[in-house]
């Protein structure tokens, strides 16, 4: 115990402090996923609501905290958007929900050692609140609180400690009894979730429309570790990732599936992807997993946190592609963990030739590939450049923000001149930065003819030309004999 009265020298430890995350606007992850809420203030009502997290204390205070990354799949975002690149903010839709039976396991009189007055119960997942401990029999059911204290231990298993009383109680073992988190119970209709017409809730994704008129975040990016490999949750994504809240669009990372029972190799990438539709142009499909800091989970995790930091040192415009970028990882490995290295045309022709993006090594890990998975059925430079999705998706998002305070108002002239006037200084900026190639928009009097305008209508027109990426460059070398003569000859 520590000393009431301070006589001598003393010393303590700071946590180390993370880098302070980036910020930005654009790009900005939604993950999908089981997290383990029982560490939550409030785990009970964890579930299905969108969370906004921009440090990663903020996560964890929001939605826990395991290293278990296959069981709790929300925290490999919350590991590559913190811990690796500092990007901020992610929020976080957690579908773990200790309210459903399926979600939950109970386990009764579990036996468990008590010494110095401690006892440690090594599971996770655990809800504080249903902890029950029996200790000898003349002292029957312990008292929480008087008797006894639970507490979570950085790893997310639970301490046990007993007051003097509580521990005289106890003895040498007591019997707990509890309720856990069963990840395992989640399955991929929990992430695809829906709407309750009786309850009036929503589940799984139908949360992604609540993002903006809750947090008043847009989402860039949709990813589902851990489930995005599943073709009908890739295909939801996709769906919801048209059109959220009525108003934006964004794109979706999917994993393709790269276990025993899908592309455990890279030559069966292109069979696996066509034959479960990963073909949207919103979609950037990824293989395989990512090694880093003995953590093995999905590329979708590692890629969206790039592409959020890469729009945010971009100065909010996601005008950068991910390709020959600088991934923190140590290695590619297969879903049961086998190690997997691809040369130069193995990348190319399995994974980029395919749309598919991929990692190679050149003095680091790099991320490999400016294809969505439109291509190659799509050769259209807005479905195939991953950068002329994200792009139209920003300034199409941009465009509804900055004149949706429009709706409504009068058909006036000088109301349509205005949004003319703004959305041109707006392309012109992106132009001068280098984001975009060009930009214009216009007001034709041809598409608004007075019939449209009575009905309330009015239609603008605006031409965007983006930078497509220069992903293949060749220089033709010669040797020239004129040259050797000239220098032999002390020629020029």
């Amino acid at each position: 115990m520590s000393s009431i009265y301070s006589h001598g020298l003393t010393t303590r430890r700071k946590g180390t402090a993370l880098t302070i995350p980036v910020t930005g606007t654009a790009n900005v992850t939604v993950v999908i996923g089981t997290a383990p809420v029982n560490m939550c203030a409030d785990p009970y009502h964890a579930a299905n609501v969108p969370m906004a997290a921009y440090t990663k204390a903020d996560a964890v205070e929001k939605a826990g905290w395991s290293e278990n990354f296959a069981q709790y799949t929300i925290c490999q975002s919350v590991y590559a958007a913190f811990n690796v690149f500092a990007a901020a903010p992610l929020v976080m839709i957690n579908v773990l929900d200790p309210n459903n039976e399926k979600h939950i396991t109970a386990v009764v009189g579990e036996a468990r050692n008590v010494s110095a007055k401690k006892a440690v119960i090594d599971v996770e997942g655990i809800l504080l609140d249903t902890i029950e401990i029996t200790g000898k029999e003349d002292a029957g059911l312990l008292d929480a609180g008087s008797d006894y204290a639970a507490s979570f231990a950085d790893d997310g298993t639970v301490i046990i400690g007993f007051s003097d009383a509580g521990a005289v109680k106890a003895g040498e073992s007591v019997r707990i009894t509890y309720t856990k988190l069963n990840p395992d119970g989640v399955s991929y209709t929990d992430i695809i979730g829906g709407y309750n017409v009786s309850t009036r809730t929503k589940k799984g994704m139908e949360v992604i429309g609540d993002i903006f008129p809750k947090l008043g975040i847009v989402p860039g990016t949709l990813i589902a570790p851990g489930f995005s490999h599943i073709p009908a949750v890739n295909t939801a994504m996709t769906a919801k990732a048209e059109l959220i809240y009525g108003l934006f669009s964004c794109k979706v990372i999917s994993d393709i599936d790269c276990s025993a029972n899908g592309a455990d190799s890279a030559d069966k990438v292109r069979e696996w992807k066509n034959q479960n539709g990963y073909s949207d142009r919103r979609t950037f499909a990824v293989w395989p997993m990512v090694d880093a800091d003995g953590y093995q989970y999905y590329f979708s995790a590692q890629l969206a946190a790039l592409l959020q930091r890469l729009a945010a040192d971009n100065g909010g415009v996601p005008s950068e592609s991910s390709d020959n970028k600088g991934l923190k990882i140590s290695g590619l490995c297969l879903a049961d963990g086998t190690e997997i290295m691809l040369d130069m045309d193995e990348a190319n022709d399995y994974c980029n030739a395919n749309g598919v993006i991929t990692a190679v090594n050149i003095d680091g890990f790099l991320a490999w590939g400016s294809n969505t998975a439109a291509f190659p059925q799509s050769t259209d430079v807005l479905d195939r450049w991953i950068t002329s999705v994200m792009m139209f998706d920003y300034i199409e998002n941009n465009f509804k923000r900055s004149f949706f305070s429009k709706v409504g108002n009068k058909t006036d002239p000088r109301e349509i001149e205005a949004v003319v006037l703004s959305e041109n200084l707006t392309l012109n900026g992106l132009r001068g930065a280098g984001h975009i190639a060009g930009g214009e928009i216009s007001y034709n009097t041809e598409d608004n003819p007075v019939t449209q305008i009575l009905g309330g209508k009015i239609v603008f027109r605006e031409r965007l030309a983006t930078f497509p990426p220069m992903e293949d460059i060749e220089n033709e070398f010669e040797f020239d004999p004129n040259i050797l003569q000239a220098a032999l000859e002390g020629g020029n």
